[in-house]
């Protein structure tokens, strides 16, 4: 698998785009996700092992959305 570094993926993300295809598919499949763990999480028959299981999922995707975004803006610290 290649590896890019992060100064790459910060030249990669800024210049696709807000509205590149790829882009917009990714973030719809994440904010889907997140909100899919979310749900599950509040469930009222879930107990506490699994409630704490897919809170730590939906933290993890938000996680990763959280740092796309920061890819895609103007402060990336390496």
């Amino acid at each position: 698998m290649n590896r890019y570094s992060v100064e790459k993926l910060v030249e990669i993300f800024r210049s696709a785009g807000e509205q590149n295809p790829l882009l917009v598919a990714i973030e719809q499949i994440i904010a889907d996700q997140l909100e899919s763990e979310t749900n599950s999480a509040i469930l009222s028959d879930l107990d506490a092992n699994g409630r704490a299981y897919n809170c730590g999922r939906a933290a993890s995707i938000k996680d990763l959305q959280l740092y796309i975004n920061t890819l895609k803006s103007e402060n990336v610290d390496n």
